[in-house]
């Protein structure tokens, strides 16, 4: 996997609308608005889903570009390889800092975000998560801090009502140490609690290599788990999945397999794991694709036609964050950090996922410049090679597109 150093981007990146031959429009010759980008393009962090971001960033750029730009200005994106490592996250916004962005926007790994989100703070950046879950980035109350995704209350809530209702009895959970994996598995471990769901937690590093050990400490407890649960958000995932399934553990009769922080998702789960991941259910927080509006319909044929595959819910919520910040630039009618922040907090904008609002409330906590209608939803692949967005939808009940709650796999 090549690595991406900073790069900047006007029309084009990775050969991005060579197709289109946009002629430059006089209004984009002012002064560019310069926003910055900050997640993982490199190990140990989950560099495919920062590739998706970056990507998608780039279209929603072309776009707003080729359309006359904001405030009669064009956009320019800083892009910072975080690597998946808080001291590189604290690096690259202090940089951006330095480079008198009007916002930044980005970051996929949540303990990253949380060191990013000092720096934002102190410099009083606007910063706008695209796809980091623990409940505490919110909860910190910072007003520069917003975020497109959902908050890990708002999924493994969801997650735990559908463990629950599909009648499993004892779960095996590997957490990833971080805050994403410990916050995680908290809201779920409650949850089970109140359905007296039996649990049993090993804590991985996400630069581990080799998983056998912990796959089969869990695999061995008494009774056997009737799900494994992975709450691992890094490419480790993939070894995982590998090696859960090369044990003979899961997905099987017996066990089920769940991976939650988006791996899943990516084409390269199917480029490392092959049919192992045939049955693994995994959540996506994307709307049904019988959901899509206008704008998610165009993006993912843009991105399809450009990149070769189908746009994850990640890239959704990384080409909505672009459109929130140029809305809230022209609401605002100013690139000054403040006024930004307020139009934040005031702004109504219709992206790929739904009509985004920021959430001014701080009960709880967490909820504080919080979308709180971020959707999210649980998918299971039915087969090889299959695309999220085509995928068996089990829950929530009203979006499911199957009438079971998830499907063993045969003998």
């Amino acid at each position: 996997m090549k690595t991406f150093t900073r790069s900047e981007t006007l029309i084009a990146g990775a050969g991005l609308l060579a197709s289109a031959a946009i002629q430059p429009l006089p209004a984009l010759a002012a002064q560019p608005i310069v926003l910055g980008w900050v997640g993982p393009l490199s190990p140990p962090g989950s560099y495919a889903a920062g590739q998706e971001m970056k990507w998608a960033a780039e279209l929603a750029i072309a776009e707003l570009n080729a359309a006359g730009g904001v405030l009669g200005r064009p956009l320019k994106v800083l892009y910072e390889d975080t690597k998946g490592t808080p001291d590189q996250g604290t690096a690259a916004m202090e940089l951006l800092a330095t480079q008198r962005v009007a916002a930044v926007f980005g970051e996929f790994h949540s303990s990253v975000a949380l060191a990013e989100t000092q720096v934002a703070h102190k410099h009083g950046i606007p910063f706008l998560a695209t796809d980091v879950w623990a409940d505490k980035l919110t909860a910190q109350g910072y007003p520069e801090f917003f975020r497109v995704c959902p908050s890990n209350s708002l999924i493994y809530t969801m997650v735990g009502k559908w463990a629950a209702a599909a009648g499993f009895k004892n779960a095996a959970i590997m957490q990833e140490a971080t805050d994403y994996g410990q916050g995680a598995v908290q809201v779920l471990s409650d949850i089970f609690k109140q359905h007296g769901i039996g649990t049993n937690v090993i804590t991985v590093e996400l630069s581990q290599q080799e998983f056998s050990p912990e796959i089969l400490r869990l695999m061995n407890g008494s009774p056997r788990p009737d799900i494994f649960m992975v709450i691992v958000s890094g490419a480790a995932a993939y070894n995982i999945i590998r090696e859960s399934c090369s044990s003979n553990f899961a997905p099987t009769p017996q066990t089920a397999l769940y991976n939650g922080g988006g791996p899943a998702l990516e084409k390269e789960v199917w480029e490392t794991d092959g049919k192992c991941a045939v049955n693994l259910i995994c959540e996506d927080v994307a709307l049904p694709k019988a959901r899509w509006n206008t704008k998610a319909k165009r993006f993912a044929a843009a991105f399809q036609r450009h990149f070769k595959r189908q746009p994850t819910g990640t890239a959704m919520e990384s080409y909505d964050c672009v459109g929130v910040l140029a809305a809230a630039i022209a609401l605002a009618k100013s690139t000054e950090h403040k006024a930004v922040i307020s139009a934040m907090e005031r702004l109504k904008y219709t992206g790929s996922r739904g009509t985004y609002a920021f959430s001014t409330s701080h009960q709880p906590a967490w909820a504080y410049h919080q979308f709180m209608s971020a959707p999210v939803m649980l998918i299971q692949y039915s087969e090889l090679n299959q695309s999220p967005e085509i995928s068996p939808i089990l829950y929530p009940r009203e979006w499911a597109t199957v009438p079971y709650l998830f499907a063993k796999p045969t003998a």
